[in-house]
């Protein structure tokens, strides 16, 4: 089971160029295209692969093959809302769960979803869950600080862009611990 993004729900990435220009002690705008299009973006999506969470606000959609006995852990984390959850029977007959027949459980680094109340999982041939997922860096300021070492480390490895070097880590350890309380868990 893995989510796919569908769409970003919102025009902007978490980072703005003067966040960066401020951390990189960039001084004009000469290089304000490359920050906003490759230096953000990538720090973005460095984060959201380390941690396995969105960050910027986006749709996304999961297929399973029918529901687990229990619970449903979403391969995203920080997962806001679900905004359906359509199932195939045997048949072919496709429809569509009240919203009232599962619940959110949020776990902090992982998010569940589970049937309301006592019930089970209705029998599905396939599921699809659509849901929105992305991180209030206010509530995550670290996620933010890691976002811009990520870029500042970019930044000044930028030769590795132009030249088709192959890119290297950023170095871990302390940098990593930024990203702790929204990595969602190894479920193996």
């Amino acid at each position: 089971m893995a989510a796919v993004l569908v769409e970003y729900l919102d025009d902007a990435e978490p980072l703005t160029f003067e966040e960066v220009a401020f951390q990189c002690r960039i001084d004009d705008d000469d290089e304000r295209d490359f920050v906003e299009r490759v230096v953000i973006p990538g720090a973005r999506q460095a984060a959201e692969s380390k941690a396995g969470a969105a960050i910027r606000k986006a749709r996304y959609v999961e297929h399973l093959s029918g529901f687990p006995p229990a619970e449903v852990p979403l391969s995203v984390g920080q997962v806001i809302s679900v905004d359906s959850i359509e199932i195939r029977d045997a048949s072919g007959a496709t429809t569509t769960l009240d919203a009232g027949a599962f619940e959110l459980v949020q776990l902090g680094r992982e998010t569940l979803l589970v049937p309301a109340g006592q019930a089970r999982w209705p029998y599905a041939r396939a599921v699809t869950i659509k849901y929105q997922a992305g991180v209030d860096l206010a509530r995550y300021p670290s996620v933010r600080s890691w976002m811009l070492l990520a870029a500042a480390w970019a930044y000044d490895h930028r030769e590795l862009y132009s030249d088709g070097q192959p890119m290297g880590e950023m170095p871990g350890g302390y940098s990593d611990v930024l990203l702790n309380p929204i990595a969602v868990p190894p479920r193996f």
